[in-house]
């Protein structure tokens, strides 16, 4: 499905000539990137909205794309595997912030981590996509730091446990998203932007 929408648009778009030939490859990673974002977005929030946890991911794919959008993290490396990870992580964290209470020591833990991984480790880049502008670097960790510190003020203004249990879950997959550990055990080569010659 995906490669019969993935062609139909490139021959749509080279009839109409919105791209050349030289630019193929660039609208193929585009259209196959949207592709695969939709549907699994589309699958996600109806499988939460079954579940009653609509609200939950929401609020979850929302505010956890704000702060991943500035300190990176890991990427699966097929497409089997993004789909296991984004559907096992998208329905069980929620599930688990709907049907069980948990505690504010280890919501702080959470928290803890989150932080301290930012500091440390973010952004954390990928063999695809290595961040070599140090500037740009610093500008992502600035800025990733400042959204977390907005998610910290909401969490101890919030009076509603569930978004606390969101924050706090969105602090630890970003730790887990952006650890070396996490990178070294899917064999994913690390700050890649270190390792080319110019």
């Amino acid at each position: 499905m995906k490669e019969e929408f993935v062609n139909f648009s490139i021959n749509y778009l080279l009839k109409n000539n919105a791209c050349s030939e030289s630019q193929i490859n660039i609208f193929r990673y585009t259209l196959e990137s949207i592709y695969s974002f939709v549907t699994k977005i589309s699958v996600v929030l109806l499988l939460s909205f079954l579940l009653g946890t609509f609200k939950i991911t929401l609020l979850f794919l929302f505010l956890y794309g704000i702060l991943r959008g500035f300190t990176f993290g890991i990427h699966a490396t097929k497409n089997i595997y993004c789909w296991i990870t984004t559907i096992g992580v998208y329905i069980l964290f929620p599930s688990i912030i709907k049907y069980l209470t948990v505690p504010s020591k280890i919501l702080f833990l959470f928290l803890g981590i989150g932080v301290l991984a930012i500091l440390f480790w973010a952004p954390a880049d990928t063999p695809a996509r290595p961040l070599f502008n140090k500037k740009k670097r610093i500008m992502n960790k600035g800025i990733a730091l400042l959204i977390a510190s907005f998610l910290l003020l909401f969490y101890f203004y919030s009076s509603q446990h569930n978004i606390r249990e969101v924050i706090g879950f969105i602090f630890l997959l970003n730790a887990i998203c952006i650890c070396p550990i996490t990178y070294k055990l899917f064999h994913i080569s690390y700050n890649n932007y270190k390792n080319i010659d110019f």
